[in-house]
């Protein structure tokens, strides 16, 4: 019998700003009974009025309207609807995609911090200056939190993370997980229902 339960239920919005063109965010969370989670998104769509032939993704961004503008340090994960202990420091990957060629431009990591239940990039400025440097032809930029490991209750548990820019939440999602122990408890590992 395998200790790992497949998770309960998981629900990812993707919600559109306004502006030049439709910007789609995605965001997924999810944990297993071992208590390691992650959490990854993408943040994409036609940027700036659309596909402009040898201008890079960046440079339509900033092409766009001032709220179009990416400023990594206006950039968050808010997860207070979480029933779990997030860790205070960790790291996220960051990849600068092409999604017409489904292909990888680049891809560098940084460190995040927590602040109370919100999740933010330690150097904002460091991973602006490699954005703008490295974007090519990039068409979205992707974003996966290396797994980390959490506290959490034994029984049903929840993670809920919304990702948020300038303060408005453009995507979220929430995982249901259970945490199984050893007997006499009611939520013992290996059982099956």
């Amino acid at each position: 019998m395998s200790n790992l339960r497949a998770i309960v239920a998981a629900i990812g919005i993707t919600l559109i700003s306004a502006g030049c063109g439709p910007m789609e965010w995605q965001l997924s969370a999810s944990c297993e009974e071992t208590k390691k989670c992650r959490i990854e998104g993408r943040i994409g769509g036609k940027i700036g009025g659309g596909e402009r032939d040898g201008i890079s993704w960046f440079e339509r961004i900033l092409l766009a309207s001032t709220s179009e503008v990416p400023d990594a340090a206006q950039f968050e994960i808010d997860v207070s609807g979480s029933s779990i202990a997030f860790p205070a420091n960790g790291s996220v990957t960051l990849l600068l995609f092409d999604a017409r060629q489904g292909a990888t431009i680049a891809a560098k990591q940084f460190q995040w911090h927590r602040t109370g239940t919100v999740l933010r990039l330690v150097d904002p400025d460091g991973a602006n200056a490699w954005a703008a440097s490295a974007s090519g032809p990039a068409t979205e930029l992707r974003y996966d939190l290396a797994t980390f490991d959490v506290g959490a209750a034994p029984g049903p548990n929840t993670i809920a993370a919304a990702s948020r820019y300038g303060g408005a939440t453009k995507a979220a999602s929430v995982s249901e997980f259970q945490v199984c122990t050893k007997y006499p408890s009611p939520y013992q590992c290996g059982l099956t229902p």
